[in-house]
This record gives structure tokens, sequence and C-alpha cells, in this order.
């Protein structure tokens, strides 16, 4: 057997793995150019969208690449996951900043809250630029294609913890510290959980995932700044501390095993499949 022919079982085999190391590597591929450019982005954005798109392609041939595409069009599902995806992350901001204050910080000016318009922007733009070009494959790809072996739990975990590292470029490339890369970690493994959660109770609905992370990064981005030194770090560990009580009641609730609110006849569609 030539050794193309023996690549594609290969890739299939090790799929989720392959998939990872390339997607660090073309999210990467531009870290060298801050030495050129200090203030340019250290990350390819749409590079965990592009490798899951070459993974699939790779293993599941056309019809797993539709099926890893049409996630994406999965919309129709009960408006609550909408209320969940965007709310929470907004509500757990707010009470992490008023746990801060309560312990001694600052109050925060929370105009930027109440200007609706500039948050729905920002939203549709995170959706966008950060939440299609990330979900497609972390949510999209890896967590089903782990799911297939594994619990839903143990694969949410895995999906996190390398989503976390993905970012370590810009979290050493970050001069002002704008992510504590501590509680970040522990904040975003949290999240991937709750993630997972949204994402196979709702049959594997990508836009609601998508939403979800864009309402995350867009309720941190006005209210985090506010708070200073000390009382910067208290807020990330709060919210971090927050988030994984949030996934511990989820799991708690929906199980480890499949971690679904809901209960289906049959199981979704998986992007590919093992030959």
């Amino acid at each position: 057997m030539s050794s193309q022919a023996r690549s594609p079982r290969w890739i299939i085999q090790h799929q989720v793995w392959v998939y990872f190391v390339l997607a660090f590597a073309l999210s990467w591929s531009i870290w060298p150019l801050m030495l050129l450019n200090p203030q340019s982005t250290p990350l390819v954005p749409f590079g965990p969208a592009l490798a899951a798109v070459i993974v699939t392609a790779l293993a599941g041939g056309r019809r797993g690449l539709l099926a890893l595409l049409a996630q994406l069009g999965r919309w129709r599902v009960n408006p609550l996951w909408y209320a969940v995806a965007v709310l929470t992350p907004f509500l757990i901001m707010l009470l992490a900043a008023g746990i801060t204050v309560a312990l001694g910080g600052p109050a925060p000016n929370l105009a930027a809250y109440a200007d609706v318009p500039t948050l729905v922007l920002t939203l549709l733009s995170t959706m966008a630029i950060v939440g299609l070009f990330e979900e497609l494959g972390w949510r999209g790809y890896a967590l089903p294609t782990l799911q297939r072996s594994h619990g839903a739990l143990w694969s949410a975990v895995v999906v996190g913890t390398v989503w976390a590292l993905w970012h370590l470029p810009e979290l050493v490339s970050d001069p002002t510290g704008q992510r504590p890369p501590l509680p970040f970690a522990v904040a975003i493994v949290a999240q991937s959980v709750l993630f997972a959660w949204a994402y196979t109770s709702t049959s594997g609905a990508l836009p609601i995932v998508i939403i979800f992370h864009a309402a995350v990064n867009t309720a941190g981005r006005y209210l985090l700044p506010e708070f200073t030194g000390a009382h910067y770090s208290t807020v990330w560990w709060t919210m971090a501390a927050l988030y994984v009580a949030a996934a511990a009641a989820v799991t708690a609730y929906a199980g480890t095993q499949r971690l679904t609110t809901t209960q289906r006849t049959e199981d979704r569609d998986c992007p590919t499949r093992s030959a």
C-alpha cells in the first residue's frame, strides 16, 4: 500500500490530534512577525476553522465537510437557548463585578452596558471575527469527534484545555496583562463545559455556541477594564470561580457522559466518521 493510500486512514485514526496540531500551526504562524511589529496580532483568528475544514475534508471527504458546515445552519432551536447564550455571560460578569465591589473594589461605570446598540454591534462583530472562526473548529469539529469515543465532560475539558493553550501567544505578547494566565485558563475550561452543554443539548446548533462565545467576550470587554491593580485580579478570579460553579451545576444536572438536558431519539450527525 502506498503512503498516499495509508495517509487518509492514519488521519482518520488520529484526526482530532492532527486537527489540534494543524490549528496551532496555522494560528501561531504569524506570532514571529511580532518581532517586526509589536502591535500586530500574534494569532491567525481563523486557524481553528481552517484546520477543521482541512482535516474534515481529508478524513470525511465531501460528505463530512458538508456535515461540518451544516451545523452553522442549525439555528432553529428553543428560543430559551438564545437567552442562555446571551444572558449567562453578562449575568456572571455583573455578579463578579458586584462581588469585587463588596470586597472593597471601586464601583464600575456601567454606561457601556446601558448602550444597547453598541453592545449589539460588538456582539455581532465578535460573532463573525471570534465566534465563527473558533467555534467551527473547537465545538463544531473537535468536541463531537472526541465525544464519539469519550464522555462529554472529558471531551469538553480536553477541548477547553487545548483552547486555553491556543491563546498562549496572546498571553505572552500582552504587555498590559489584560488576561491573567491562571484565572483566564480556569475560566476558559469552565466555559468549554458550558459551551459543550449548549452544543450537545441543541443537537449541535453551532450558532448558539458562537453567540455564547461572543457574549463572553463582549461582557468582559466593557466591564473588566473598570478594575485595576489588586481589584483586577479579584474580579478575574471571581469570574473564573463563577464559571466553574456554573459548569459544575450544569454537569451535575446534565450528567458527565452526555452533558445534555434534552432527550434525543437518534444521535446527531457528526462531521466525520471512522471508516
